[in-house]
């Protein structure tokens, strides 16, 4: 039987912790889509050197465990003389490691638009610069979004892991409550059904955004 007692009284608690979760979450979202994108235009711009330093960023960062990265930033700085707070660290570690990940479909993504686009484009007078915002990246959204918000889901998921740094957030907060009460199994299901919530809306926004991509015929 549910003890409804117990999640009126505890519910409310996990509930407000999902506004940190989803506050980090959505910040490193934010940063490591930029990122991502920018390292992408890189690693298939021209030369040699900046593309081998983006394959070398992407191949660290998606080759070592993100509890590792959190561990180096939050701790390792700090002995550089670089100090960050739980906050700090925890966003700056989940951008960096999305960042890699979300370069790669950015990447993939551009290379799926026929290159006549773009010589088309170049043809009738567009800079690169244009070609690239006003081309190619319109039509490369449309295989990117999939792939996008798997990520976006993935990295919601691993802010879990700020917990071990002591950001109260959802996962901290349970710790916490299980810890005192010894109600293990309860927590943890409340616990995982707002995890399931929260990714559920970034599933809804995904067939949102394919409906209006034309993912789907209307008929």
């Amino acid at each position: 039987m549910v003890d409804w007692g117990f999640v009126a009284t505890y519910g409310p608690h996990l509930v407000e912790a999902c506004w940190i979760t989803l506050a980090i979450s959505a910040a490193s979202l934010v940063l490591s889509s930029i990122a991502g994108l920018g390292i992408a235009l890189v690693r298939i711009g021209p030369g040699r050197v900046l593309p081998g330093l983006a394959w070398t960023y992407v191949w660290i960062v998606r080759g070592t465990p993100l509890l590792l990265q959190l561990f180096a930033i939050y701790y390792a700085l700090p002995a550089a003389g670089i100090r960050v707070g739980p906050w700090e660290g925890g966003i700056i570690a989940l951008s960096l490691n999305s960042s890699a990940y979300f370069a790669e479909i950015f990447r993939g993504a551009i290379r799926a638009v026929p290159a006549g686009q773009r010589e088309a484009a170049l043809a009738v007078g567009m800079m690169p610069a244009q070609a690239m915002v006003r081309i190619v990246l319109p039509q490369a959204a449309r295989p990117a979004l999939p792939p996008y918000i798997g990520q976006a889901t993935t990295l919601l998921k691993n802010s879990s892991l700020v917990s071990v740094i002591a950001v109260p957030d959802l996962m901290l907060t349970a710790q916490s409550i299980y810890s005192s009460t010894y109600r293990v199994v309860e927590v943890m299901v409340m616990t995982g059904l707002l995890y399931l919530l929260m990714t559920s809306l970034l599933q809804i926004a995904q067939t949102v955004l394919e409906r209006r991509l034309g993912y789907y015929t209307v008929r």
